[in-house]
């Protein structure tokens, strides 16, 4: 996991878990419109803010904490 002090950073492989999806569906998700932007975006490279991911899974997807989708 990449993190500091201030923030808990998630990539692609974990973004993948939390959605319950394929890579290559994550992939789609992750460059959707309403999806949080990444807090980094290199080439090959991408990792997310986790509470922005939360928020946007808590508002688009209310059930996955309980693991339902």
């Amino acid at each position: 996991m990449y993190s500091n002090s201030d923030e808990d950073l998630i990539d692609m492989t974990q973004l993948q878990e939390m959605l319950g999806v394929s890579r290559g569906r994550a992939y789609t998700i992750s460059r959707d419109r309403t999806f949080p932007e990444p807090a980094i975006s290199r080439t090959r490279f991408r990792a997310w803010r986790r509470t922005d991911v939360e928020a946007w899974l808590d508002q688009h997807r209310p059930d996955w904490r309980s693991g339902r989708t």
